[in-house]
């Protein structure tokens, strides 16, 4: 990296910064610090929703994929569309008429403590060991490769203090004001490293001309390594509803919308930012196939393309723009735990605490949970690919989840005993396929194919407990209820809506 690329990078990650502490709003009050008040607009929303998605270890793992095993990685994002859509027409008027803070404490009123506190304690690990720290670990790998004598761990300590500074002292607007400009920047620098990769290649027909059979279709066989089209069907839309629709990461973009409208669109209008995503970040990893043959660490394929293919000034902005991916999902997941924790746990302890307390709780809750990511972050280097790293753990540990809150808006029926019986027998499902494949070995089932058949057992064990044990009264603005999707408000975002699909289903058979 040149000198006029290191002060382009530390230019502009002094600017994020510089936002962050300048956007500096009223934090008095727990509405105020963990959901800015609930006050953020549409397009806030869609910049901070596509900012916290395309994390540092989406762009690395992404990338790294599609060098291995073509586009059909992108399965991950045109399902992931489909399920925002289904969230802004289904979901929202749900989820913020509950007027909660987090996941778990709708959870809570719908159900009770029991699965609050089982919720909350998951998602608090998995934010922790999988989603900030496998971010981090990605940072580390890049930046350690791009500045000579500066270590991964350096890199990980840098970006938690650089993210976690105005995370503690702002709150969530803090951070919506840092992601419109850091999603604007990590655009500009996928389209640049997009197109001096297509320019290496000689051009479109060129690039689909080296590019290794079936690695430009979506659709695959069951070898696969990635992504076999039973996977698709029975892994995918599983785990993108666990991301979309029960992730605090991204609900608390939805609960701090000013109005359902603007949370709606906000959801739409990130669905429309994910769209390029194919040509912007998966397709130059299939053409880095040819262009940097024999990488056997598909993890660094995407330092080889800056390194190999980006000119002076241009690596720069492209570093920058993968720095704003670093912290934009750093901030959001370090707010999102600290809110669980300091929502979920402190204040049913004590429910007589200040807010200005609260808040200066969450504070310190974000700094511990900096240490804790930033010390697990380099072991991620031991579990193979980033990618599979990832989707691995999430497959094996979402689905009870997904059951239990998609059951809890849609039947009324369903218990308090019934959630926990199919969280259990949900665990103990994912543990026993575990134990018969990874670990002893009986039988070869892709990780993509675990998802359906633990959400399966929960969803019969929900129903089965939930009819034998005695039905409670549930609030009717806990469940959906059918005039919230024909309501006249909705109709123009019902449009837009079904415009987003159309163009997703397009582009999926353009490439089928």
């Amino acid at each position: 990296m040149t000198l006029v690329d290191g002060i382009i990078l530390i230019g502009l990650v002094a600017t994020f910064l510089l936002i962050g502490l300048l956007s500096k709003s009223k934090t008095e009050t727990t509405a105020d610090y963990f959901l800015a008040g609930r006050q953020l607009k549409w397009h806030q929303i869609g910049f901070s929703l596509f900012a916290t998605n395309f994390s540092a270890s989406a762009l690395i793992g992404l990338t790294g994929a599609a060098y291995i095993t073509g586009i059909a990685i992108y399965n991950y994002e045109w399902v992931g569309i489909i399920a925002m859509v289904f969230f802004a027409l289904f979901l929202v008027s749900v989820v913020r008429g509950s007027r909660v803070y987090t996941i778990a404490e709708y959870l809570t009123l719908r159900y009770d403590k029991r699965v609050k506190v089982l919720y909350s304690v998951f998602i608090i690990l998995l934010i922790v060991f999988i989603d900030m720290a496998a971010s981090l670990y990605a940072g580390g790998l890049l930046l350690s490769e791009m500045i000579p004598g500066l270590s991964a761990n350096t890199v990980i300590v840098m970006a938690m203090i650089i993210a976690g500074l105005y995370s503690v002292i702002g709150g969530l607007n803090a951070i919506s004001k840092t992601d419109t400009f850091q999603s604007l920047l990590l655009i500009l620098g996928s389209f640049l490293i997009a197109f001096y990769t297509l320019k290496a290649s000689g051009g479109w027909s060129n690039m689909v001309a080296a590019a290794p059979k079936e690695s430009l279709s979506l659709i695959r066989g069951l070898d696969d390594r990635a992504v076999p089209w039973t996977g698709l069907v029975m892994g995918i839309p599983i785990l993108c509803a666990y991301f979309w629709l029960t992730n605090q990461n991204m609900v608390q973009w939805v609960l701090s919308a000013r109005s359902e409208r603007d949370a709606r669109r906000g959801l739409i209008f990130a669905g429309f930012l994910k769209l390029p995503i194919l040509f912007l970040i998966v397709i130059p990893g299939v053409a880095a196939i040819s262009l940097i043959p024999n990488l056997t660490e598909p993890d660094r394929i995407y330092p080889a393309m800056l390194l190999t293919l980006l000119p002076t000034g241009v690596l720069g902005i492209v570093l920058a723009g993968f720095v704003a991916a670093i912290m934009s999902h750093t901030d959001s997941t370090l707010h999102a735990a600290s809110t669980i924790v300091t929502m979920d746990f402190i204040h049913e302890w004590k429910p007589n605490i200040t807010s200005r307390q609260l808040v200066w709780i969450g504070r310190l809750t974000t700094i511990f949970i900096i240490g804790v990511s930033a010390i697990w972050a380099p072991m991620i280097g031991n579990f193979g690919t980033l990618f599979e790293y990832v989707q691995g753990v999430l497959s094996y540990a979402v689905a009870p989840f997904v059951v239990v809150y998609l059951g809890g808006i849609f039947w009324k029926r369903a218990t308090a005993t019934g959630a926990i019986a199919a969280l259990i027998s949900g665990f103990m499902t994912a543990i026993t396929i575990g134990i018969f494949g990874d670990g002893l070995g009986i039988i070869d089932l892709h990780y993509l194919h675990v998802p359906l058949p633990v959400a399966l057992v929960s969803i019969f064990t929900l129903y089965v407990v939930s009819k034998l044990t005695s039905q409670f009264k549930v609030a009717s603005h806990l469940l959906w209820s059918r005039p919230s999707i024909i309501s006249k408000p909705l109709r123009k975002d019902r449009i837009v809506a079904v415009f987003l699909i159309g163009l997703t289903l397009l582009l999926v058979t353009l490439f089928r």
